[in-house]
């Protein structure tokens, strides 16, 4: 229902007194505060958990796709899971058609057991532009929230720092009644994350990773540095002040965490007796506590399987079947102890490496530096799932590695999703974390989870009249339409809409104030030739003595329609053949399918969704020839493709 629909129907709301936890509310007295009341309920207790797994986890042999079997283990005939028999994947979900079914590894027995309560989504194929594949480098693009078009070592700032910094100002190392824990919390490596790094290079989180979280005040109460006032001015003098910073930060919050974590307690869950294992149960037992820590960040290395990956010959067995045993075990037991604890539904856990692994293996039973692998999200909140489809694994290149075109999702979507829908990060947050320009990633949360905007995080300078909403969304005639209300207005003159697009702001429509009021007023313009690309829409409110305030930005992005990329496959066809392509719009289309004679023998409706697609068309009546495929659509122009059916 649009706000002002709904804003039409308050008088038809009883006034009859609603009591919330023994309170009585007068309904509709403060339609914000109830909105808040009734929405936004628990919005500030969310968390998210980022495992990191260091070292390049195998995407292949954790998420095999069923219908390329035999390709596969053509590419791995010595480090292959079997099909059947002793150590075989396990099939994930068999409802799906056979084209997106996959296989898991045996040791992720307990990925399948949370996928099936609800509680876990994979994503396929994620990776970035340009891909990196150094450990280091795409490590540090991973964690700064940047790609390899961008070059490793631009920045020193990290996407959660930056999020922390804009969404929470001024609460990093300067605890309150409101907010008493830092931020972030680091465990499983004794390095300071680039991941929290805000963009002065202060590190917005506490590492605690190697202590005793109960003996943490004790132990950090004894310790003493000289203080220094004046930076010395070389990497040196650089290193110390950062480590003076890292150390002062812990300081801060060193009793509070000791409190929380001996507030805390875990239930009878067994976690796995591993390092992960035991950064998950610290974890539990802070947010049992009472923790409010937005951000924890684990890791779990070992994961560079150049040698020795399987036991040959038990190829379900070996280094790489360990290291997904413990992930998987770990997380399963997590997420059941939060469920025991009643806190189940205030964390979601993303999972991923900072590359895959070749598609190909190599001669040491093992594989090589990847590109694009799977993410993992975890959590109640989470809609289970597959976001993506099974790549196509001849599409491999001289190294063995995915073709650029394999690339179905930008991890930065990902984080953008979580953050915005998950935690409740707005535009205003979302554009100078650096994460705006990406799409969100539908189906990651569920839908009665997802943050409404009017819980977003953040506030801007009120205006002179008291602003109920400000809404910017386009119509299905593609023109950006402009919505706000106000609940009272006082020597309020006229407001503007202000358009910016690369630096440069226009006056897009002035609307006349209603005058002075205390009651709801409602107000609309509409912007009739919005620019292609991301556009910034904003409210200014003008009083009668000429002063202005102006409201948040609100992002608006037109794309052009194109086609990023198109392919069939198999090509030759026997039984069938896939149509994958990737556009910037959703669009009606129907594909044609002609003999070399100029006649009909197919044509399939297609509904095309914005991102990557993949459409699967029967061949087995055909006779063997060549074929003309054409996709035709009033917004596509696609030359005619080809494809050989052969048998």
């Amino acid at each position: 229902m649009k706000r002002r629909k709904f804003l039409k129907n308050i008088g038809k709301i009883s006034a009859a007194p609603i009591l919330l936890n023994g309170v009585g509310l007068q309904a509709m007295s403060d339609s914000s505060m109830l909105n808040f009341l009734t929405t936004c309920i628990g919005v500030g207790d969310r968390s998210i958990v980022v495992l990191f797994l260091k070292g390049g986890n195998d995407g292949l042999n954790t998420i095999i796709p069923i219908d390329q079997y035999s390709t596969y283990i053509g590419h791995r005939p010595t480090i292959g899971l079997p099909d059947s028999g002793a150590g075989a994947y396990i099939n994930l979900d068999t409802t799906l058609s056979i084209t997106d079914q996959v296989g898991i590894h045996p040791a992720m027995a307990n990925f399948k057991s949370m996928y099936e309560a609800g509680k876990a989504r994979m994503i396929q194929a994620v990776g970035y532009p340009t891909f990196n594949q150094s450990h280091f480098g795409s490590s540090d693009l991973w964690l700064g929230g940047r790609d390899g078009s961008q070059g490793v070592g631009a920045s020193g700032d990290g996407w959660i720092g930056r999020f922390f910094e804009n969404a929470y100002p001024g609460i990093h190392s300067n605890p309150n009644i409101e907010f008493p824990d830092p931020l972030g919390v680091q465990l499983g490596d004794r390095k300071a994350s680039l991941a929290f790094h805000d963009c002065s290079s202060v590190y917005e989180a506490v590492n605690i990773s190697g202590q005793d979280p109960a003996a943490l005040y004790g132990l950090l109460n004894g310790l003493g540095t000289a203080p220094h006032d004046t930076p010395l001015a070389s990497e040196y003098g650089y290193e110390i002040d950062y480590i003076t910073d890292v150390e002062n930060s812990t300081n801060v919050y060193g009793q509070r965490i000791t409190d929380v974590y001996n507030a805390g307690t875990n239930s009878n869950v067994v976690y796995p007796n591993s390092s992960l294992g035991n950064q998950l149960t610290t974890v539990a037992k802070l947010l049992s506590g009472g923790s409010k820590t937005k951000v924890f960040q684990l890791h779990r290395g070992g994961f560079d399987t150049h040698s020795n990956q399987v036991v040959a010959g038990s190829t379900s067995t070996g280094n790489h079947a360990n290291l997904l045993s413990d992930v998987f075990n770990s997380i399963k037991a997590f997420h059941d102890d939060l469920t025991n604890l009643g806190v189940g539904n205030k964390v979601v856990t993303v999972v991923f490496s900072e590359f895959s692994r070749r598609i190909t293996e190599n001669g040491s039973i093992g594989t090589d530096h990847g590109n694009y692998g799977p993410m993992f999200i975890f959590g109640d909140a989470v809609e289970p799932g597959i976001s993506g489809t099974n790549f196509d694994l001849t599409a491999i290149n001289g190294s063995g590695n995915m073709n650029v075109s394999e690339m179905q999702y930008d991890y930065r979507s990902v984080l953008k999703t979580l953050l915005q829908d998950w935690m409740g990060a707005g535009s205003d947050i979302l554009i100078p974390t650096q994460l705006d320009s990406y799409p969100l990633i539908s189906g990651l949360i569920e839908s009665n989870e997802v943050v409404d905007p009017s819980c977003y995080l953040g506030s801007t300078a009120p205006l002179p009249i008291e602003l109920k909403y400000f809404e910017a969304y386009l119509n299905d005639e593609q023109k950006v339409e402009l919505e706000w209300a106000t609940s009272s207005e006082i020597d309020t003159q006229y407001f503007e809409i202000i358009r910016q697009q690369d630096n440069e702001e226009i006056l897009i429509s002035r609307v006349e104030a209603k005058g002075d009021n205390i009651t709801t007023q409602v107000y609309d313009a509409i912007d009739e030739n919005p620019l292609i690309g991301i556009s910034y829409y904003k409210l200014r409110s003008v009083d009668i003595d000429g002063a202005e305030q102006h409201s948040d930005w609100h992002a608006i992005e037109i794309k052009e329609v194109q086609i990023e990329h198109i392919k069939i496959y198999p090509n030759p066809a026997i039984y069938d053949f896939n149509l994958v392509l990737t556009t910037s719009q959703s669009r009606i289309a129907i594909l044609e399918m002609f003999d070399f004679s100029g006649k009909m023998v197919r044509s399939v409706p297609l509904n095309i969704e914005e991102g990557f697609n993949k459409f699967r068309v029967e061949v087995a009546d055909l006779p063997i020839g060549q074929y003309i495929v054409k996709i035709n659509s009033e917004e596509f122009d696609i030359a005619p493709l080809q494809v050989l059916v052969n048998r």
